[in-house]
């Protein structure tokens, strides 16, 4: 598989020490632990998550093969998240002194970071306006318009059905439902 890297990826691309392997249900960083790293995935998946008091689970993203994680944690002192390795990755990293440092040096490093974020803004607005969909049918067809009309190879579903707050069960109820109309 091609890892589509984004453009704050590729401009960070020179900041970034030699790759780590982290096995899956490892933990890259904790909420509240000083941000000492800005990372990049390369291969594998790395998800932030934030526990609640009733000790329900909320993925704040999804970072796959090309993403920069928790980049919001530029501007913190603290990650505001668990960084949890949900599928064994390879990450490149940086400093976040060296990264910061390169942000007063190079303007196209600001630039790339403006527009990712103005992306990010966009896409969690589309995020918010499909989980307002009543109806799993309608989540579904947001999530395919938004995702280029095609789901991914069936080991994936779940993901899809966690992106789009829904149970795997009812989930795979609408695909069948699909199936046999």
């Amino acid at each position: 598989m091609i890892a589509i890297m984004s453009d704050l990826a590729l401009t960070l691309a020179p900041l970034l020490g030699d790759d780590l392997f982290v096995p899956a249900e490892a933990v890259l960083f904790h909420k509240d632990d000083p941000v000492e790293h800005l990372y990049v995935v390369r291969s594998g998946a790395v998800h932030l998550v934030r526990y609640g008091e009733s000790g329900s689970v909320a993925v704040m993203q999804r970072a796959t093969a090309g993403s920069v994680l928790a980049e919001s944690s530029i501007f913190g002192s603290n990650y505001h998240c668990d960084g949890l390795v949900v599928a064994d990755a390879t990450v490149g990293r940086a400093s976040m002194a060296t990264v910061r440092a390169a942000m007063r040096d190079d303007p196209a490093l600001l630039d790339a970071l403006a527009r990712h974020l103005a992306r990010e803004v966009q896409r969690t607005r589309s995020r918010v306006e499909l989980l307002s969909c009543k109806t799993v049918e309608d989540r579904l067809d947001g999530w395919l318009a938004l995702n280029g009309g095609a789901l991914p190879q069936r080991g994936a579903w779940r993901s899809v059905a966690e992106d789009i707050g829904v149970s795997p069960e009812a989930f795979y109820r609408e695909l069948q439902r699909r199936r046999k109309a």
